[in-house]
Formats: C-alpha cells, sequence, structure tokens
C-alpha cells in the first residue's frame, strides 16, 4: 500500500521525487563528510504536499530505536533537535513551503555501527489566537531510516535499544513502542510481525535464561 493510501495530503519522498511506501524501511550507507571534518550520512528524505489547505501545518514524530555512537539530526521546519539516545521525539510545527520541503535528517556517527528512526508526518491546523494553538488532525504516512556505517554488527536478539545488553532498559523500550505505536524488527522480538505484550514476556524470558540468546 502506497503513502498516499493513507494520507493523499501529504507523502515522504526521495531523491528522484518517488513516493515511498508507508511503512517502508530506507537504509543509508553513503558516508560523506562536512566542511568541519566531520562524518555524516543524510537521509535524503523530503516531504511533498499534494495540495494541502493553507492552515494545516506538520510536525514530524521521530522515534530513535537505535543509535550505537554519534548523534541524529532532524531540521523542520527551521529548527534543528539533535538527540543522542533512543526515545520518542517531535519536532516544531511547520509548512511544506511551495509544496516539496527537504526534511534534513541525518546521523553523525562517531565509528561504525546503525542508526535506526521511524519517522511519522503528523498534521495539525492552527487556531488564530496568540500564543498560536495546534489541534491535531491525524497521522500520515511513517518510514523507517536506518542509517549504517562500516560494518555494523547484526542486532542482539533481545537488545531492543541497541548498548549491547539485554536488561530491564529493554523491556522498558518494548512498552514505549506499545504506547508510541511503533514497530521494528529489534522490537519485534519474538518475530511474530507484531508488537504487543508477548514480545515484553519474550524480553523477560532471554534475561531470566540468558542461554535463550543462542
Amino acid at each position: 500500500m502506497l503513502a498516499q493510501d493513507i494520507d493523499e495530503t501529504f507523502v515522504f519522498v526521495d531523491e528522484n521525487y518517488e513516493v515511498i511506501e508507508n511503512g517502508a524501511t530506507i537504509v543509508r550507507n553513503l558516508v560523506e563528510t562536512t566542511d568541519d571534518g566531520q562524518e555524516i550520512i543524510n537521509s535524503g528524505i523530503s516531504v511533498l504536499d499534494n495540495g494541502a489547505a493553507s492552515n494545516v501545518y506538520l510536525k514530524m514524530k521521530y522515534s530513535i530505536v537505535q543509535i550505537d555512537n554519534g548523534s541524529f539530526q532532524i531540521c523542520f521546519p527551521m529548527t534543528c533537535n539533535t538527540q543522542t539516545q533512543v526515545g520518542s521525539y517531535i519536532t516544531a510545527p511547520g509548512q511544506v513551503m511551495n509544496g516539496l520541503q527537504n526534511i534534513q535528517s541525518e546521523w553523525f556517527p562517531a565509528e561504525d555501527g546503525a542508526c535506526i528512526v521511524i519517522l511519522t508526518i503528523e498534521t495539525f491546523t492552527r487556531g488564530s489566537g496568540f500564543p498560536a494553538t495546534y489541534t491535531h488532525l491525524g497521522d500520515g504516512p511513517s518510514i523507517t531510516l536506518k542509517f549504517v556505517k562500516g560494518g555494523a554488527p547484526e542486532p542482539l536478539r533481545g537488545d531492543v535499544n541497541g548498548d549491547g545488553e539485554v536488561n530491564i532498559s529493554d523491556v522498558n523500550a518494548v512498552i514505549d513502542a506499545i504506547l508510541a505505536s511503533y514497530g521494528y524488527e529489534s522490537v519485534d522480538v519474538n518475530k511474530d510481525g507484531e508488537v504487543n505484550i508477548a514480545d515484553i514476556n519474550a524480553v523477560i524470558d532471554i534475561i531470566l535464561n540468558p542461554s535463550h540468546l543462542i
């Protein structure tokens, strides 16, 4: 199912302006160097406006599922947010100007590893009062950005937060994923295609029985 089947107003597009399917995973592994010598991997993702009303605003909800090192940055609309830890976040509200806007999102890796981010469009209307108030309209499409540098190791089963260990923090990470309604292969611990309480139990089972990692 294409993103426009979920929400015909806004869709994610790639560098060639091709619509990205809702729920798709985009892998980025091209490492570039900034003018100040810092390594960076760009997402290359933009948002296309298919004809929204003039008072429709967007926020970008992003859930960092794994970040081995370095920092993830997203800029929308003019404000940049930088995160270094697993968690769920949201940008300031903004509008897509001239029908297409690049969502500046990139990973600054300190060393080899991976960074996995789930990006979701949220739509709002803006009230006429001051200070401005925003009313939530609904969620648009969602995609997964997977940044990889070098020989990133396969994730350890049950290591939902990507810290190299399986412990109570991973139980909490699964709970956060359920509450935030996002899923990724590292969160779907029991590999049944869903993220629910069964995955919490699977992590607990691994903690109590480490041999189940094998």
